[in-house]
């Protein structure tokens, strides 16, 4: 009994690491804490910005 409950807290802590590292389109054994780099934010950052510009530039031609 005290081997399932082993098995199943593993399972559980293995799956929550993996899930939360495909939420962020990581590689699934990365360090699901680490913080983004300034690279990877000021790109995330442009992307959205460019996404919104486009979205608003086709509203206002429409």
């Amino acid at each position: 009994m005290k081997k399932l409950l082993f098995l199943i807290i593993i399972v559980l802590l293995v799956g929550v690491w993996f899930g939360i590292n495909i939420a962020r389109d990581k590689p699934l054994l990365s360090n699901p804490f680490e913080e983004k780099s300034l690279r990877e934010k000021a790109a995330d950052t442009a992307k959205d910005l460019y996404r919104e510009s486009k979205e608003a530039l086709k509203k206002q031609l429409d």
